[in-house]
């Protein structure tokens, strides 16, 4: 049952027939996006949080974990769809550690360069939510309804 559906209507037992592999990969996108958007103000105040390792660490936990409930929470109230956490959570982690940790760590001091972050990790959220679209795409095409 984990596997059968990553965009739920709200109040349904779980179970959405309207699903589409789209928004799925949307989803994905939106909670990158945060992930960066995030990112760039953890390095604009950097020398505060950076200072000892527990604060860096926790930072780095609330970046990976704030985007899939931001994500869910905007989907449920402007477009009615309940996104996965299954699925938000670990695109949200690959995220932050492929696209997003790399170039944080070897960019070059705060710029406007830092903008080019945003369109990586929403792509970077496209690419970690293809195996999840792609599992929808296919139970949605063996099972049409």
């Amino acid at each position: 049952m984990g596997w059968q559906c990553y965009l739920q209507e709200p109040g349904s037992s779980g179970t959405s027939e309207a699903v589409n592999w789209k928004q799925i990969l949307a989803a994905g996108a939106m909670s990158g996006a945060i992930i960066a958007i995030l990112m760039i103000l953890l390095i604009a105040v950097g020398d505060f949080v950076f200072e000892f390792f527990a604060t860096a660490m926790l930072s780095f936990v609330s970046i990976i974990l704030i985007p899939p409930f931001l994500t869910r929470k905007f989907w449920e109230e402007k477009l009615n769809l309940r996104p996965s956490m299954k699925h938000l959570v670990p695109v949200s982690f690959f995220t932050f550690c492929f696209p997003v940790l790399g170039p944080a760590f070897g960019g070059p001091s705060m710029g406007p360069e830092w903008l080019i972050l945003i369109p990586m990790a929403a792509i970077g959220g496209i690419f970690w939510s293809l195996p999840f679209a792609g599992w929808d795409y296919y139970r949605s095409t063996r099972n049409p309804q």
